[in-house]
């Protein structure tokens, strides 16, 4: 299960809310929520490099997760 939403799909926070809420809520181990739809899509273009290089330079590694179909 997730623990982390994004909020990417919000048009009613800022992409730089959305990146503090990523970064202030992501523990070791979680597992964070980006959308790949249309109204997400300013917002996690901005945030998701941001993020992956944020934890990157903390030692984190990822992975990502597919649904069976």
């Amino acid at each position: 299960m997730w623990d982390v939403l994004s909020a990417d799909f919000d048009k009613s926070i800022s992409k730089e809310k959305c990146l503090d809420n990523v970064l202030k809520n992501t523990r070791n181990g979680s597992i964070i929520v980006f959308h790949d739809s249309l109204k997400a899509k300013n917002n996690l273009k901005f945030v998701l490099p941001k993020v992956l290089e944020h934890f990157k330079k903390e030692g984190y590694q990822f992975s990502s997760i597919a649904l069976p179909n």
